[in-house]
Formats: C-alpha cells, structure tokens, sequence
C-alpha cells in the first residue's frame, strides 16, 4: 500500500520510516539509502531501524552550501561510526562538474534536465534516484539487487521506494520496482 503526505517534517520522517522498515521486513530488503543533511534523518533512522537492516546516510558533500561547511552533525557522524551502518559524503551525482558549468557560464547540462524530469514526480523522487546512485557508485550497496531508497522535500523524507541501482555510468540498468510513499496535494 503506497503512503501519501501531506507535509514533510519529523512526524512524516518517523511515518515513513517505519514503513519503509515494515517493507524491508516483508520483502527481506536488507539494505536502505536514506539522505540526511544535518545528521536528523539518520538519527531518527537509528533509534527505528531493525537489526536485520543496513543503513547508508547520504549527507550534503561538504562545501554544499558554504566553502569548507560540513552540515553533518558530527555527533550523529559518531554514532554511526564502527556501526554496521555508512555514511557517504560525496558531490552529489547531479551537482558535480556539470553544476559548475550550469553556474558559471549559464545553460543546461545533461544531469539538470535529467533531475528536472525526476523532480516531476517531486523533490524527494529525485533525492532517491540520485542517492542510491551515488550509494551504489561508492561500493556501499549492490546494482542488481533490490533495495530501498528514499529522499524529501527539505524537512525530513516524504518520498520511498524500492528500486534496483545502477552505477552512473549505465542509467539503463536502473529499475523502479514500488512506491512505498509520496508527497500528494490531493
């Protein structure tokens, strides 16, 4: 049964990650690629997280906002620290090189049209697409098996599937398999 929301904020966080749980549960999804700017998602995600399910945080590559920041709680970075669970903090797939451009010299690249057409179906469909990407890039999580991803709209997450990844290099290889939750305005 796919979830609708009507906010993004910590309540709707801890509703869909629940889900999200009860849904690696049922289909023995082991792993899960949740994003988290500031360390709240995964905090959260800590405190609800079965044993049978691995975690991978994606946060904001450092200098995302402002040269040399860090946004990631180093307090939440420690706990996950030595833990079955990672942390990536990397330039996120469609801001790199090709953003820098898109700033610089105006014009839109590849990566941007192709972000605006997952942004058609929300922020948070976006965020999934690109963190299981960037997760599956970094060694952290399998292509070819199925895992469960998620993103928001700045305020928590609001938006999970369950998705096969892909490497960056071969986008035909991705795969949804089921929205667990999204935004709706209806």
């Amino acid at each position: 049964m796919t979830m609708y929301f009507s906010k993004s904020d910590e309540e709707t966080t801890r509703t869909i990650l629940q889900r999200i749980f009860e849904r690696s549960e049922e289909t023995r999804i082991r792993d899960v690629v949740l994003p988290s700017t500031t360390g709240r998602v995964a905090e959260i995600a800590l405190d609800l997280v079965p044993d049978s399910v691995k975690l991978t945080i994606v946060t904001h590559s450092v200098g995302f906002r402002e040269p040399n920041g860090d946004e990631f709680d180093p307090a939440i970075r420690k706990l996950y620290a030595g833990s079955r669970h990672s942390l990536l903090t990397a330039t996120h797939l469609f801001r790199g090189i090709d953003g820098a451009f898109a700033k610089a010299h105006g014009g839109v690249y590849p990566p941007q049209v192709f972000a605006a057409a997952l942004r058609l179906f929300g922020q948070g469909t976006k965020v999934a697409v690109e963190i299981a990407i960037m997760a599956a890039d970094a060694g952290l999580i399998r292509i070819g098996d199925w895992v469960i991803t998620s993103g928001g709209t700045g305020h928590g997450i609001d938006t999970a599937y369950i998705v096969k990844p892909c490497h960056s290099t071969d986008l035909s290889l991705f795969e949804f398999g089921e929205l667990i939750g999204i935004p709706s305005n209806l």
